[in-house]
C-alpha cells in the first residue's frame, strides 16, 4: 500500500520534471545541425516503429509470464528516455541528434503511445491490462509528455539565463530523484523483485540488444555516419522509464510494473555504458557527423 501511494504521487511529478528538462535541453544549434543532416533524424524517428515489432516477436517466441509480457510491450510503446543524451555524450557520438530525437519521440508519444497500447491489447489480449479508453490515455500522456516539454522549450526561449544557470542542477536533481525512487521500489518489494529479477533482466537485455542491433543495422544500410548510427541505436534501446511507469500506475493501475521498469533500467546501464566505451575505443578518427558536444551556431 505504501509503495502504491508513493508511486501514484512521485512518479507523475518525477516524469513531469524530467520532461521539462528534456524541453529545456533543446537548442537552436541542435535544430540547425539536424536540419543540415535530415536523413539521420528521419531514420531515428520512423525507425523506432520497429520496436513494437521486436517486442511482439519476443513475447511470441519466449512465452514469458503475463507480467513480463506487459512490461516488454509497455516499454516498447514508450518514448525515448532523456538519459540517452548522456550516453551519446559519453560515447562521443552525435549528442545534438540525440537531444532532437528524444524531444521529438516524447512529443510524438502523445499520439503513438495510446495507439500502440491499444494495438498490443488487440493483438495479445486483454490480459495485458492495456484495455483503457483511448481518451483517458491521450489525456494522461499529453499531460505528462507534451505539456512539460513545451513548457521547457518556452522557458529556454524566454528565460535563457535561467536555463544556462540552473539546467545542469535540475537535470542532476531529476536523475537523483529517479535513482532514489528505484532504491525505494527495490526496498519495498525486495522479495518480489529479486524473485523475478533474473527473468526480467533476461527479457530486458534481449529487448535492449535487439533494439540497438536494429539501430546499427538501419544506419549501416542507409550509410549514415557511425556517430549517428550509435546515437540512433541508443535512442532505440533507452526507453522513458519514468513515463512508462507513470502511465502504468496512474492510467493502467499496474503498480507491479515498477519492478519491471526498475530491472529494465538497471539492465540498460551496464549494456549501454559498455557499448559507449567500445564505440570510443574503436573510433580511430572523428566521423563525418556531429562531434560529441553540440555544434556551434
Amino acid at each position: 500500500m505504501l509503495l502504491q501511494n508513493v508511486l501514484k504521487i512521485a512518479i507523475p511529478l518525477l516524469a513531469f520534471s524530467l520532461m521539462i528538462v528534456v524541453g529545456m535541453d533543446l537548442t537552436l544549434q541542435d535544430l540547425r545541425y539536424v536540419r543540415r543532416n535530415p536523413k539521420s533524424l528521419i531514420l531515428g524517428l520512423f525507425g523506432q516503429f520497429l520496436l513494437p515489432a521486436i517486442a511482439l516477436a519476443l513475447v511470441r517466441v519466449f512465452r514469458f509470464e503475463i507480467v513480463i509480457v506487459s512490461g516488454i510491450l509497455l516499454m516498447a510503446a514508450s518514448p525515448a528516455g532523456g538519459i540517452s543524451n548522456y550516453y551519446s555524450y559519453l560515447a562521443r557520438a552525435n549528442t545534438a541528434l540525440s537531444v532532437v530525437l528524444t524531444t521529438a519521440s516524447c512529443l510524438c508519444a502523445g499520439v503513438t503511445m495510446p495507439l500502440l497500447l491499444h494495438l498490443f491489447s488487440f493483438l495479445v489480449g486483454t490480459s495485458t491490462g492495456f484495455a483503457v479508453p483511448l481518451p483517458v490515455l491521450f489525456v494522461q500522456v499529453f499531460l505528462m509528455l507534451v505539456i512539460p516539454i513545451v513548457a521547457g522549450i518556452l522557458i529556454r526561449s524566454f528565460r535563457p539565463q535561467f536555463v544556462a544557470k540552473h539546467s545542469e542542477i535540475l537535470r542532476k536533481l531529476s536523475l537523483a530523484g529517479l535513482a532514489a525512487l528505484i532504491i525505494f521500489v527495490i526496498q519495498q518489494g525486495r522479495e518480489l523483485f529479486f524473485h523475478r529479477a533474473l527473468e526480467i533482466m533476461f527479457a530486458s537485455g534481449l529487448l535492449i540488444l535487439l533494439s540497438m542491433g536494429a539501430g546499427f543495422l538501419l544506419g549501416f544500410l542507409l550509410r549514415i555516419p557511425p556517430s549517428d548510427s550509435f546515437t540512433i541505436s541508443v535512442e532505440f534501446a533507452v526507453r522513458n522509464v519514468a513515463i512508462a511507469t507513470a502511465i502504468a500506475v496512474t492510467a493502467l493501475g499496474k503498480t507491479e510494473f515498477a519492478f519491471f521498469a526498475t530491472a529494465y533500467f538497471l539492465t540498460e546501464i551496464p549494456i549501454i555504458l559498455l557499448a559507449a566505451k567500445f564505440f570510443r575505443i574503436i573510433k580511430q578518427r572523428r566521423p563525418n557527423g556531429a562531434p560529441a558536444s553540440r555544434p556551434a551556431a
